[in-house]
């Protein structure tokens, strides 16, 4: 059987509801069992004629935990936008704990305040909230290890493959939803309950979390439902074959959903290093801090599992997803009908990543930008070709750093100068170190602030670093001599002022 979207009436306009092609009722899945799940809040999806972004309810503060026993994913990044490796989470390994002897029905909310055994228990209750019936169906490592084994050999080997992954994937979102749980549940309300941190300092420690928590619990939401739609009769709760899931992928990467996974993620990998850093002042400077995180950390629900840790997992899921669906893709038949739509979801979540990229690349040059601005002597001043001068405050005064590094510059004499090239939206400047600040660099009484409108790039003849910056346009043309540290970065250099100009 295929699972398709169709669309229905809403109240609030135009959705669709996750179906099943065997189905013989009309019924949404939003109909299912609201015991299990809350699935009159997640059940349509907007259709692509939908314009406006999706908005979400705020988060549940009722919270349940789940068992774990293989790694928070098995596959490799495509990059690490964190620039860390999975393996250095000494956590990791200690995200969850068996839910078997957990108080189900418990329906008080543990406070912060007392993490005792009981308390903590109590708390450890509630974390998953509304995904506690799924919690145990995907605890095991695989698909092929927890659906009947006699239902197992009816398929082959490929269609074995492809339900393990999308298993891992249904697993490894329910365990990020988890992660977000901890940072919003424990950590968050934690500070703010004992220490009282005003929300200004915890935005920023967990930048985007309400966003996140709604994006990914409303993703999950979706997979589960799929899961219980495909749920083979005769073969018990654990046994499900999921026929299509390309639908849900593109729903979730295009469209409005994927233009607001790129604010958000855009927003929270941008803050990555600004969110460790106060984490770590904040550590440092403060004991009461240290104590209770010290406490938090020791709960049976976060078992070590550290703020820097958690946002460095959050970092790092939205490089899952390419993984995870070209696995899928690689295992689908190219005659089978989700091929085309799983082919589809791995576009466009490439396209996603990399407007994420961009938009946390597009940050750091706002930061590294500040950061030369704020070294620069306030005194220094530069006078251009033109006449104009060019001061500290125009280095942000409507440019953008597009590039810098360390380059040398080449005098008449032939000695060479390290200078701190800044190649901005309009202008390239050169920066010399003078009593731990920076000032604009001298060169034989040429300017060292260059107009990219009019200027000529050139290689330098039997110097492979080499290149020439001639200005034109002027009754004098200039030329200044930089060499690079190796041919590669000249021409990364030569490449990058070529394509500000034609930007100009």
């Amino acid at each position: 059987m295929k699972q398709q979207l169709f669309p229905t009436e809403a109240a609030t306009g135009t959705a669709v509801n996750l179906r099943s092609k065997s189905s013989s009722s009309a019924s949404s899945l939003s109909s299912s069992s609201s015991a299990s799940l809350t699935r009159d809040r997640w059940s349509t999806l907007p259709s692509t004629e939908d314009q406006a972004p999706q908005s979400f309810p705020r988060r549940n503060p009722n919270i349940l935990s789940f068992n774990t026993h293989s790694n928070l994913s098995k596959s490799i990044s495509t990059s690490n936008i964190a620039g860390l490796d999975e393996g250095s989470l000494k956590g990791q390994k200690h995200l969850s704990r068996s839910t078997d002897n957990l108080h189900q029905g418990s329906k008080v909310n543990a406070s912060t305040e007392s993490l005792t055994d009981e308390g903590t228990e109590m708390m450890d209750s509630q974390l998953m909230g509304e995904f506690e019936c799924d919690v145990k169906e995907l605890e095991a490592d695989s698909w092929s290890a927890t659906v009947d084994k006699k239902f197992l050999k009816l398929h082959k080997k490929d269609e074995v493959k492809r339900q393990d992954v999308i298993y891992e994937l249904f697993q490894t979102e329910l365990h990020h939803v988890r992660t977000l749980r901890i940072m919003s549940e424990v950590y968050y309300k934690g500070l703010q309950k004992e220490l009282q941190l005003d929300t200004q300092t915890l935005e920023k420690v967990f930048p985007m979390l309400d966003d996140l928590l709604e994006t990914h619990t409303h993703f999950l939401t979706l997979l589960l439902e799929r899961k219980r739609f495909s749920q083979v009769e005769g073969r018990g709760p654990s046994s499900f074959l999921i026929d299509s899931i390309g639908d849900i992928l593109v729903n979730q990467f295009s469209g409005c959903n994927a233009d607001r996974m790129k604010k958000v993620y855009g927003k929270f990998c941008s803050r990555h290093n600004e969110a460790v850093n106060l984490y770590k002042e904040l550590h440092a400077k403060d004991k009461r801090f240290q104590a209770l995180i010290k406490r938090l950390m020791s709960s049976s629900i976060v078992r070590r599992l550290s703020i820097p840790e958690c946002v460095l997992l959050v970092t790092q899921r939205i490089t899952k997803y390419p993984v995870l669906i070209q696995r899928i893709l690689q295992h689908t038949k190219d005659t089978d009908e989700d091929h085309a739509c799983v082919s589809e979801a791995l576009r466009c979540v490439k396209e996603l990543i990399a407007a994420v990229d961009s938009k946390v690349n597009e940050q750091e040059k706002k930061t590294r930008l500040r950061e030369v601005y704020s070294r620069t002597d306030s005194k220094s001043i530069m006078r251009m070709k033109s006449g104009q001068m060019f001061a500290k405050e125009d280095l942000i005064r409507g440019r953008r750093l597009l590039h810098d590094g360390t380059l040398q510059l080449k005098n008449a004499a032939g000695r060479l100068k390290d200078v701190h090239a800044m190649l901005l939206s309009d202008v390239l400047v050169f920066l010399q170190e003078k009593d731990q600040k920076y000032v604009f660099a001298s060169l034989d009484q040429r300017s060292t602030v260059i107009s990219i409108q009019k200027l000529i790039v050139r290689e330098v003849a039997n110097e492979e670093r080499g290149l020439f910056l001639i200005t034109a346009g002027t009754n004098n043309p200039e030329m200044v001599n930089v060499l690079a540290s190796s041919k590669d970065e000249r021409n990364t250099w030569m490449s990058i002022i070529q394509d500000a100009m034609h930007c100009m």
